[in-house]
């Protein structure tokens, strides 16, 4: 039970860092198709570390630190968008994409 609320969490800050990025037109988005499908497919849970992450798609837009959890935030000129926390050994804890 206690996974399902950590996991609900991390979906309710993630959903208000995107609203307030959308709202905020603070954060300069990045203008190349960084985020495209053939990279994302290249993230393994539990594999990925944090160096590979930053290899392939350069530094994030964000970064942001949750219960012990470091959060990096991607997006691109095509409104993709890319979430990815990493686990208190640098790998790749979970990451959502979106391809709108």
């Amino acid at each position: 039970m206690k996974e399902k609320f950590g996991n609900m969490k991390n979906l309710i800050i993630l959903f208000l860092f995107i609203f307030f990025i959308g709202c905020g037109g603070g954060i300069e988005i990045i203008k190349t198709d960084l985020l495209k499908t053939e990279k994302v497919n290249l993230i393994k849970v539990k594999v990925t570390t944090k160096e590979e992450i930053l290899k392939i798609f350069g530094e994030p837009i964000n970064k942001l630190n949750v219960d012990e959890k470091e959060q990096y935030f991607y997006k691109d000129e095509n409104l993709k968008s890319l979430w990815i926390e990493f686990d208190k050994d640098g790998k790749v804890y979970d990451y959502i994409y979106s391809k709108k």
